[in-house]
């Protein structure tokens, strides 16, 4: 009876190393990075709406003139531009690796690319925005 319990014991464990692999945990540990660097514990603390009122008497949804501040849909859209740009790395790494499919890693060099570039162009738009 002893024997059976350790093995269903086993096996729940093992599903949990399937689940919880290296690969998940970086993938989670990313994401969460990314989402600090996003500002996500200002999200947290603060609690800020989603828009804001501009200089010229409208809404936007990012707050101008003021680095200390930022509003819900500007943290979201800096972490899916940031995520975007991570996405263009991973696809870098993976067209620069040795292949025998010459179009195909021509192909992830070129989104790659197209990825890194729109994401960097992307931040910069919305560096620039928010200070003007």
């Amino acid at each position: 009876m002893l024997k059976n319990t350790r093995s269903k014991f086993g096996d729940g464990l093992s599903r949990l190393r399937d689940i919880f692999s290296r690969r998940v945990i970086t993938i989670l540990a990313v994401i969460f990075i990314i989402f600090l660097t996003s500002g996500g514990v200002y999200l947290i603390v603060m609690q800020p709406g989603a828009i804001a009122s501009s200089s010229s008497g409208g809404t936007s949804f990012m707050s101008r003139g003021s680095t200390t501040s930022q509003t819900s849909t500007e943290s979201m859209v800096a972490f899916f531009v940031t995520v975007a740009g991570l996405a263009g790395f991973v696809l870098l790494e993976g067209a620069l690796r040795k292949s025998f499919d010459l179009h195909a890693s021509r192909m992830k060099y070129l989104m790659a690319l197209v990825l890194i570039i729109l994401s960097i162009g992307l931040m910069e738009f919305l560096f620039y925005a928010k200070l003007h």
